[in-house]
């Protein structure tokens, strides 16, 4: 299977989760940084899209104009049935190519908590396994209205769509990040500031999130269980074969 994974970000760590999945699954994968410069792949060689998050804002892409660009591939690739998975901006992305609205919440999620499920979270093959809710890691400022077609299977306290699909085209998007590993999180810990984890009601600041971290058991486990799920949700109820 080929894979385009799209990277955001100068400082998008080198290996995440996605990569341990990625070759024990033995898909091949290719990364495309987005920017102006960047070059699409075309749909014919693609059977997965891959969105990774990023520090980009949608409900300002004057900043960074690109992303039409980018909004507008991931909704062609969606009406060639050419699944994507995004995580954070990569699931904001998703929302608004399926005519969801990104825009500035007003509580940021920085830190390690409980995503719930809800009623037809806990009935779906998408997260078969899993309990009531599970605990992952959020970092975002932003959140995103749902598109026609589109619902969601999770919530946190401060954001009610955590977890999005579309009845129609194979879309998933996870506003949290189960893609990142520890040593990930540890890594951004000691290169940002304590500006970037800021204090507040679902803030922990940078000094209790370094000692939260050091509690919270890798990461893998649940990510595999949900990419697991993921290909055997779309191959089952969108029927796109992805192998």
């Amino acid at each position: 299977m080929k894979v385009f994974e799209f990277i955001h970000d100068h400082d998008h760590p080198e290996l995440t989760n996605v990569d341990f999945w990625l070759k024990e699954k033995g898909f091949q994968s290719k990364k495309i940084s987005i920017n102006s410069e960047a070059k699409y792949p075309d749909f014919k060689d693609v059977n997965l899209i891959i969105l990774h998050g990023g520090s980009q804002h949608l409900w300002n892409k004057e900043t960074d104009p690109w992303l039409y660009k980018e909004i507008a591939y991931v909704r062609e690739a969606l009406e060639k049935s050419i699944p994507v998975i995004g995580f954070c901006l990569g699931s904001q992305i998703i929302a608004e190519a399926l005519g969801g609205e990104v825009y500035l919440a007003d509580e940021q999620e920085v830190g390690w908590f409980k995503i719930f499920l809800n009623l037809e979270g806990r009935g779906s093959k998408l997260l078969s396994s899993l309990e009531e809710y599970f605990i992952s890691f959020l970092w975002h400022s932003d959140h995103y209205s749902l598109g026609e077609g589109c619902k969601t299977l999770a919530f946190t306290d401060a954001a009610e769509n955590q977890l999005i699909i579309s009845d129609r085209f194979p879309a998933i998007g996870f506003q949290f990040h189960p893609e990142y590993t520890k040593k990930n999180i540890e890594t951004y810990l000691t290169t940002y500031d304590e500006s970037c984890f800021t204090v507040g009601k679902y803030g922990y600041g940078k000094e209790s999130l370094i000692k939260e971290t050091n509690k919270i058991p890798e990461t893998y486990g649940l990510f595999k269980v949900l990419m697991d799920n993921s290909l055997a949700w779309l191959e089952e109820m969108r029927g796109v074969e992805v192998y």
